[in-house]
């Protein structure tokens, strides 16, 4: 710590946050009198006082004492950093149970009463209390272990497939297995068209213009990342895909220029997944996924129950679609903490192949009326399990499956219904 600067007389530290976003371990925008996170979530906006000391810093100094007194204030425990260097609370993190048996007992575990049991019931013994904060960073040994396993190649394996082929997809498809091919078809958010962009230069690239590509995409996600979480809800499920997008071009991409990109997506990923779940519960036309049948004329009510399924069903597979690719991330980067499952709770899909495909309102009542449709709730596939067949499940249900249940088990439940994985 500089020798001008002393605990008693420096309470706050640097603190600028306000004590929501510091205390939530978020990106304060500073806006007064309240900032704008605490605005859009309804909280009370606090900043702390300023300290006042008798000894002002000097405005300028030498180069050379300015960078060491920088380099000591980086390593004070009074100064709080524009960036977290602690690994996010496992409460904090807006990620399903997708991971939760990760079979290393050197793993470090939280006392929380959720990680408490799941890990009981895995490896049969006590847990330890909470682990000290230097405890809690995993050993480089332990993640190799782990993502050489074949337990991370059973639940992860086939979303990844799914990752690398989504620029592609969105671009010759105009769709992913989370986001349906006619959501865009009357209005692509710009924040949807700059990524739409980055897609087609991703899937172009060459050895010869690669650094370009990197540049643009890495700019087009930094531009996107500073930008505000939208209010409108075509909006909101614009730029969470747009971020994905960004996500996975820069995890799968086989260049470790890119990969070292993707810790800063984070944060806006879960910052987007509180603004779709509110969307998903909040959202009005979810009785219609009760409707007995539909009348195939006229064609106004088939159409109107069409559209509204195309953005219910992508806002509810958008918002899965973020908490797994944060869980799976979060992993990649090493935390190993148990995953919590916040964002399932009240969330539901729809899974139905024929539903999803169908090309016309008069084909989505066909399909709605005389096909096989499940609506799982909070991740509760027992109902698929038990009377669907293999061509009743998308590929998005698939990847849920896969992650919950592991490749194995979902390619032994097809095989009983007559598919394949």
């Amino acid at each position: 710590m500089p020798p001008d600067r002393v605990q008693t007389s420096n309470a706050q530290g640097r603190q600028k946050s306000c004590f929501e976003c510091a205390k939530a371990k978020r990106k304060c925008d500073l806006q007064q009198p309240n900032c704008l996170r605490c605005t859009r979530q309804r909280l009370t906006c606090t900043y702390p006082s300023q300290p006042h000391t008798s000894d002002s810093r000097k405005t300028t100094t030498e180069p050379g004492l300015e960078e060491a007194s920088l380099i000591e204030e980086l390593f004070d425990p009074m100064v709080e950093l524009p960036f977290d260097l602690e690994i996010p609370d496992v409460a904090a993190a807006p990620d399903l149970e997708l991971l939760n048996h990760i079979p290393n007992e050197s793993m470090p575990l939280t006392s929380l009463e959720q990680g408490e049991n799941t890990v009981r019931e895995f490896l049969g013994r006590e847990v330890s209390g909470v682990p000290s904060r230097i405890a809690r960073y995993p050993s480089a040994k332990s993640v190799q272990n782990l993502l050489a396993s074949e337990l991370f190649e059973s639940r992860i394996g086939y979303s990844t497939e799914l990752w690398k082929r989504a620029p592609r997809m969105m671009v010759e498809e105009t769709c992913t297995p989370w986001s349906h091919p006619n959501l865009y078809e009357e209005l692509m958010p710009r924040s949807m068209q700059d990524a739409f962009a980055a897609c087609s230069l991703y899937i172009s690239r060459t050895d010869i213009n690669a650094k370009f590509v990197l540049r643009h995409i890495t700019d087009r996600a930094h531009v996107l990342v500073e930008q505000p979480i939208p209010t409108m809800p075509v909006e909101v499920i614009a730029q969470a895909q747009a971020v994905l997008l960004y996500q996975f071009m820069l995890i799968c991409s086989d260049d470790f220029r890119y990969y070292r990109q993707t810790q800063t997506l984070l944060p806006q990923l879960k910052e987007l997944s509180s603004s779709l779940y509110f969307l998903v519960t909040d959202d009005q036309t979810k009785d219609q996924d009760h409707a007995a049948t539909l009348p195939l004329y006229p064609s106004s009510t088939a159409r109107a129950a069409w559209l509204s399924f195309i953005f219910r069903e992508s806002c509810r597979r958008t918002l899965l679609a973020v908490c797994h690719a944060v869980s799976i991330c979060t992993l990649l980067a090493g935390d190993l903490v148990v995953c919590n499952d916040f964002m399932s709770i009240g969330n539901c899909v729809t899974l139905s192949t024929a539903l999803w495909e169908a090309k016309s309102p008069l084909d989505f009542a066909i399909a709605w009326n005389e096909k096989n449709h499940f609506l799982v709730e909070e991740l509760d596939f027992s109902e698929v399990l038990r009377l669907a067949n293999a061509s009743d499940v998308d590929v998005f249900g698939r990847m849920l499956m896969v992650g919950l249940m592991g490749a194995d088990d979902v390619r032994g439940w097809l095989r009983t219904k007559g598919g394949k994985l």
